[in-house]
């Protein structure tokens, strides 16, 4: 994949920002700059997403992601579900 054709439409958040996806399972984070810190209710895990990463939303609840570093990023919709 190409990651400069999802720039214009990649979220930017400023180092120590925090972004919430609803109800995540089943979408992907791509990270294109900077490295995420991804946590998702009720899991353990500390999930580290560095640039050029990605990681799919394997759980029920609300996930949140935090900006270790100035970054950008997509949530990517499952394929099942893209409209055309």
């Amino acid at each position: 994949m190409n990651t400069n054709d999802l720039i214009p439409a990649s979220i930017s958040l400023p180092k120590g920002a925090i972004h919430r996806v609803p109800r995540g399972r089943g979408r992907r984070i791509e990270s294109l700059r900077g490295s995420l810190w991804v946590t998702i209710d009720n899991d353990l895990r500390d999930i580290l997403v560095n640039p050029g990463q990605g990681f799919s939303i394997d759980r029920d609840g609300d996930t949140l992601i935090s900006a270790l570093d100035d970054a950008n990023f997509v949530v990517l919709e499952p394929a099942s579900a893209a409209r055309y």
